[in-house]
């Protein structure tokens, strides 16, 4: 009877710890939640060289990038200065397709269409889409499994875009079971797997989490895109006058 007794309570125990397992075990939403939480800046300035490689051929761009939330829109303006001028300004805002212009080294500006969003930005392995802000509740998540980015345990979330232009038919984002950061996401077009972004070389900047490498790269092997944040400040006052669509 005693042997018959234990053995209930260590089955009982087991029970327990498996049903607070399942229990508290996140889902998909609540995990990009968890990521949607970090710590984010009001407004940005940064430094960045853009590496384009094409088999053989490299190309590099250099430009500097200034960004303000405005609540949950997010508005920004990029400004290439080599090899040629270019500028891009971009308006985010949740539940709608971002807006972009683009000004030629000519001073010519132009409005960049949505349907156009699916192709390359600036002759690289991002797409025009890439360049926007993104809002957690312009996507549906679904936990599908769990995985490694750079060797350091991630959960695997389904993400598909239900606001907006949609340029992936979805994308599986690897957030870091340790600290909810990004670590890599692999989008798909029409199903297929067509190319990779990895953040690399994360530190912690002002309590942001900052990758200072992204790596977009093709399935296909037709190249990648290395972008390096060369310099990067957090929270420094950025002219509003400057993102205004009448100022570009």
């Amino acid at each position: 009877m005693k042997s018959r007794f234990i053995y209930a309570v260590l089955a009982g125990i087991v029970s327990v710890i498996l049903i607070g397992d399942n229990a508290y075990a996140l889902n998909g939403r609540e995990i990009m939640e968890k990521n949607d939480a970090l710590k984010k800046p009001g407004t940005s300035m940064q430094t960045s060289v853009l590496l384009i490689v094409k088999g053989n051929k490299k190309e590099k761009k250099e430009f500097s990038g200034i960004m303000k939330k405005y609540g949950k829109n997010t508005r920004s303006r990029i400004s290439f200065s080599y090899p040629t001028r270019l500028e891009f300004l971009v308006w985010d805002e949740p539940g709608n397709d971002s807006l972009q212009w683009i000004k030629l080294s000519s001073g010519r500006v132009r409005k960049i269409a949505s349907s156009d969003k699916g192709k390359p930005w600036v002759n690289s392995h991002f797409y025009n889409e890439d360049i926007g802000d993104t809002d957690i509740d312009d996507y549906s998540y679904k936990l599908i499994g769990e995985g490694k980015a750079d060797n350091i345990p991630c959960y695997k979330i389904e993400s598909v875009k239900i606001h907006g232009t949609k340029v992936y038919s979805k994308s599986i984002v690897y957030i870091s079971k340790n600290d909810y950061t990004r670590r890599k996401v692999e989008f798909f077009e029409k199903g297929s797997h067509t190319k990779t972004i990895t953040f690399e070389k994360i530190e912690k900047i002002d309590g942001i989490y900052t990758p200072r490498k992204l790596v977009m790269e093709r399935t296909d092997g037709k190249g990648k895109s290395i972008l390096y944040v060369a310099s990067i400040k957090y929270d420094v006052p950025v002219s509003d006058a400057k993102l205004k669509r009448e100022s570009f």
